[in-house]
């Protein structure tokens, strides 16, 4: 009987690749004869490769080595265009993680009211409250527990359908989910791909506003539930923007009757701007979102910091159940340095009678002094109890200056100040320190510190860590640049475009080539 299932399992695996090499074909297919009938189509694309020499801090052997190249195609002629994506990765630990794999390929057909595309895509329905498909480009994702690189994304491979009509605008969806935590390497589609997504938003256009109603069902293992929400978008007054949605897993007679063990997501924000001033105020109340594996990504309501101990720092939502709110106000003066101020606010029920509540206070000051000198400054205090992190404090500056013949430099600072409550209370102190000279756009050098007296991290019989490292970089044309890591890179947390991953400790030597064309 097992052996049957196997014969089963064998042959759907099979059966994806084949039908995968068969939708590629006819694809390139299609696009070449429409070229050939129609006009000649332009060709372009981009190539990122990237050389490790080294390994985790701390596991042995240290000098591995690894290759990986993602190869970025673009072909388009009219209407049509055709999008391939060909990744490689070859280390020296391991037959069974290296890889080829053509892991993406997209035909759009696009005219003025129609858009039609199938394969790998990327797409959202409202907010994200229910579905969001998204890619962070240059950003390779490796786990310990694989030990595979690949770049990080999640898509959707399936077909999605856009079509405007005056006022309406329709969107239609149908595909399967890519669950970014399985390498390549795992051959079977239906394992790295478990939720398949079907539904589609109906959006209604009227005097500057826009008023939309979405509807999803997700399957996984046999299991299939419904979602639906509805959305308001525009603008208040002159000055003022605003947009609000509800969504409900439909699973109760009454769509908007809640019980306690309701699935339910609420965002509303709101937005003032007027000559140096400008106020934002965001809410949100998400309780059982937390779809399949993972594909619901509404708005997170916490600022994203561009400084690095900062964005190290940042809460991630727990959809289960968190309600909260931020607000942003900024001020720009008449000479035109700003001062922005952000407060975060997100509560987390561990029980009815406990609850877990990050908070964030952030004020930043941007300024300069004539042409050739210019800085900010920030400070920030965090409570992150449901992480034990009970108290932080931030401060840090970054400088800059414009030399003569177009030679630039910056210094940037950062100190941070953490009590992590166990079982006493643990203090320790993370550091981090830049300087980076720039030559004409081409030339760039930076000196890298970091410290950290995290236990989490610091390695047995050691007080504290610390990742000295030199980074290099050549760009000889707009379409070419290489660039060198040579040192110690302190992982952790990474936030881009609301997304948080994991990045991984690395000792060595690190080359990177991108290309475009």
């Amino acid at each position: 009987m097992e052996m049957k299932i196997l014969s089963k399992n064998k042959l759907r695996s099979y059966s994806v690749k084949w039908i995968d090499r068969f939708i590629i074909l006819f694809l390139f297919a299609v696009v070449q004869s429409v070229a050939v009938t129609q006009a000649q189509g332009i060709l372009r694309g981009s190539n990122m490769a990237e050389f490790q020499l080294g390994n985790i801090p701390g596991l042995k052997p240290m000098d591995q080595t690894s290759l990986y190249d993602q190869l970025n195609l673009l072909y388009r002629v009219k209407s049509l265009s055709l999008k391939a994506r060909i990744e490689q990765y070859y280390p020296s630990f391991g037959d069974n993680k290296s890889y080829t794999s053509l892991s993406q390929y997209k035909i759009e057909y696009k005219t003025k009211n129609l858009n039609l595309s199938v394969g790998h895509l990327y797409t959202i329905l409202g907010r994200g409250l229910l579905l969001r498909t998204y890619e962070i480009p240059g950003s390779i994702w490796e786990t310990r527990g694989y030990r595979v690189r690949y770049g990080f994304y999640r898509d959707l491979k399936g077909i999605e359908l856009k079509y405007r009509l005056k006022k309406f605008e329709l969107k239609a969806i149908r595909g399967r989910v890519l669950d970014v935590t399985l390498p390549p390497t795992i051959e079977k589609d239906m394992e790295r791909r478990p939720d398949l997504v079907e539904g589609g938003e109906l959006r209604y256009n009227f005097k500057n506003q826009k008023a939309g109603f979405t509807y999803m069902r997700q399957t996984n293992a046999s299991k299939s539930t419904g979602y639906a929400s509805v959305y308001f978008d525009g603008n208040l007054f002159k000055n003022v923007s605003f947009y609000s949605e509800f969504a409900r897993r439909l699973d109760s007679t009454s769509l908007f009757l809640l019980p306690g063990n309701a699935g339910f997501g609420a965002y509303a924000s709101f937005t003032y701007a007027h000559n140096r001033i400008g106020v934002s105020l965001e809410f949100k109340d998400y309780q059982n979102m937390s779809i399949g594996a993972g594909i619901s990504d509404p708005p997170t309501l916490v600022k994203e910091q561009s400084y690095r101990l900062l964005n190290r720092s940042t809460h991630v939502p727990e959809l289960t159940n968190e309600s909260g709110y931020q607000l942003e106000i900024y001020y720009r003066f008449a000479n035109n340095s700003m001062l922005t101020l952000n407060h975060a606010l997100a509560k987390n029920k561990i029980s009815p009678e406990k609850s877990s509540v990050f908070t964030e206070y952030f004020a930043e000051y941007r300024f300069s002094a004539g042409e050739k000198f210019s800085g900010q400054a920030f400070a920030d205090y965090s409570r992150a109890p449901f992480i034990n992190e009970n108290n932080r404090y931030a401060g840090g500056f970054l400088l800059e200056l414009d030399h003569n013949s177009g030679m630039n430099s910056s210094l940037e600072t950062e100190l941070q100040y953490v009590e992590r409550i166990i079982n006493k209370t643990v203090s320790f102190l993370n550091a981090y320190l830049a300087y980076t000279f720039s030559m004409t756009s081409k030339y760039s050098a930076s000196l890298v510190y970091e410290y950290t007296g995290d236990r989490v991290q610091v390695e047995n019989n050691k007080n504290y860590n610390y990742y000295p490292a030199v980074s290099l970089s050549y760009r000889p044309d707009s379409h070419n640049q290489i660039a060198l890591f040579f040192g110690k890179r302190r992982g952790g947390l990474a936030c881009t475009s609301g997304v948080c991953y994991d990045v991984l400790d690395f000792e060595g030597l690190e080359i990177r080539l991108l290309t475009r064309f």
